[in-house]
């Protein structure tokens, strides 16, 4: 038999199959947490990524389905000029999707996107969300961008709902070049709302004037923040922002999908059908991060920490095993 200790290094090395990704290239773990972001309607074939069993769901930031794939849909009220869509559709799609969550506005602080108040957000939720409770879905937290205001934007929010919006799970939006610093971002979030988090847009994406990430880098980030996702309690699902063809925004090295529609190498790592593959000259997180430094330094030498740690229960395992 395995001693205890022997159960101990169980414990610890799926933890450091994300937090040390230069050293640990192994495949993200086989939950079904990852869906899509799906914008391509019939068009393109989605269930070339469901094929491993990893991809579960997807949303259309729309209440509309589509007819092509029977994995669960999740339908949203993006914001005022979908209210008429979604009022006059939404009850249809829940009955015949089978849907059990719904997702609230997209990017509500952005006055690119839903652009709402707080308080205009918490009046859309009480008129068009909260109802669908009594259906019992399970409703998502309007997904704010990462810029600083988003975090605000949300607890003001749940303030101007006066503990009338029934928030199930919190859903989030993350763009940057560093997974040391989404996973403390995640964990923020986590640690402020005390919800489980679905994190419906992410990619490796400078939007602060910076380097941008090479192949290589997303590769490497893409492996390091989804296996972080696969394997926390608190993050219930999450959507990389790539599987389309005109890949619009961001950095188009972080498409899902070729140009023609097909699955391509980083949709295959994302489904979990092969292992990252580089030419070695990648980074994604700590003093490694493209044009910078960023992350937590405290974090970083904690996973050090762990990972030296890890080598001596390793060694100790070897000689703790009896028969």
């Amino acid at each position: 038999m395995i001693s205890s200790i022997g159960f101990l290094l169980f414990h610890v090395a799926p933890v450091l199959t994300f937090v040390n990704h230069k050293i640990l290239r192994s495949r993200a773990t086989n939950s079904s947490k990852a869906g899509l972001a799906w914008p391509n309607g019939n068009a393109d074939d989605i269930d070339q990524y469901v094929t491993t069993g990893k991809v579960s769901w997807y949303y259309t930031w729309s209440p509309d389905a589509i007819s092509s794939t029977n994995i669960e849909f999740v339908p949203m009220l993006w914001g005022n000029s979908s209210v008429d869509n979604f009022s006059s559709t939404i009850n249809e799609t829940i009955s015949s999707n089978n849907v059990t969550a719904v997702l609230g506005m997209n990017e509500p602080q952005q006055s690119g996107q839903s652009n709402l108040t707080s308080a205009q957000g918490a009046e859309l939720w009480k008129t068009y969300l909260e109802p669908l409770k009594s259906q019992g879905i399970r409703l998502g937290s309007p997904a704010p961008s990462s810029a600083p205001s988003g975090k605000t934007w949300l607890q003001d929010f749940l303030t101007a709902c006066n503990g009338s919006c029934t928030v199930d799970f919190i859903a989030l939006h993350w763009y940057d070049i560093n997974a040391t610093a989404f996973i403390e971002y995640l964990e923020d979030f986590y640690n402020t709302f005390q919800r489980p988090l679905w994190v419906t847009e992410w990619a490796c994406q400078n939007y602060n004037g910076g380097s941008q990430c090479s192949y290589d880098d997303i590769v490497l980030f893409l492996n390091a923040t989804q296996s972080y996702m696969d394997s926390s309690d608190f993050v219930e699902r999450y959507s990389y922002f790539g599987a389309m063809e005109d890949l619009q925004g961001v950095n188009q090295d972080n498409a899902l999908m070729s140009s023609d529609g097909q699955i391509n190498a980083l949709g295959k790592q994302y489904i979990g059908e092969q292992s990252p593959q580089t030419s070695g000259s990648g980074s994604a997180d700590g003093p490694y991060a493209p044009g910078g430094t960023s992350g937590s330094s405290t974090l970083n030498r904690s996973l050090a920490s762990l990972a030296a740690g890890s080598v001596v229960i390793l060694l100790l395992c070897v000689t703790e095993i009896v028969v």
